[in-house]
């Protein structure tokens, strides 16, 4: 479960990005939850509509195309807002203290260097779609305008990256976001149980409770 930022965001600058960063969160649900919803109700209305009048709806592979676009890139700036994008930490989990926090540090500079360097390159491809002027064949929406869900999500992307990359150097806690704490509790549950069993002695805890109702007889 995640723990939400400290002390350090009682800092006017702080409260300030932390409203900003929730007002995105925010449009980010809400354009999530509208993509989907609409897709799965055309979807429906298409599959129906080949079941029962034998003639499905053209339009909605179109729409859907633009969905799809939407989902998976404004989807990548929330799973990089929570922490909850996949990662390859072998070798990041043995780390542990200062090296562990050098390590989150160097990956979330890296992965917002690249969110960058890929809306940059996003938006001449969108230059280059928009000069083209190509459209659908069936609704005849402009394709730039399909793929502005592009350049935009790998941006907020880059972002979430950046401000967790500035928490983490300005707090002394570890962050996997900007406002969650990194914590792994299954692993760390399993951690304190694995100790508590190898500080246990078997013989002695037997020993112990046959004593104990030794003397409760006596």
């Amino acid at each position: 479960m995640a723990k939400v930022q400290g002390s350090s965001s009682r800092s006017p600058i702080m409260r300030a990005v932390g409203g900003l960063d929730w007002l995105l969160g925010w449009l980010e649900n809400i354009v999530l939850s509208v993509s989907i919803m609409a897709m799965a109700v055309m979807n429906i209305g298409n599959v129906l509509g080949n079941n029962l009048i034998g003639k499905g709806f053209l339009f909605t592979v179109e729409i859907n195309q633009a969905l799809l676009v939407i989902i998976t890139f404004i989807g990548v700036s929330k799973g990089a807002r929570h922490g909850r994008n996949i990662r390859m930490s072998a070798i990041y989990d043995q780390a542990k203290g200062h090296w562990r926090k050098a390590m989150n540090i160097l990956i979330t500079a890296g992965s917002a260097a690249v969110m960058f360097y890929l809306c940059w390159y996003a938006v001449i491809y969108e230059a280059q779609v928009r000069s083209i002027g190509q459209t659908t064949p069936n609704l005849g929406i402009p394709l730039w305008v399909l793929y502005l869900a592009v350049p935009f999500g790998l941006f907020l992307a880059g972002l979430q990256y950046t401000l967790t990359t500035l928490r983490n150097l300005t707090s002394k806690e570890l962050y996997r976001s900007f406002t969650e704490l990194e914590v792994y509790e299954e692993a760390d549950l399993a951690a304190v149980e694995a100790e508590k069993l190898e500080g246990e002695d078997p013989d002695s805890d037997w020993a112990a409770r046959r004593n104990g109702n030794g003397e409760g007889r006596d």
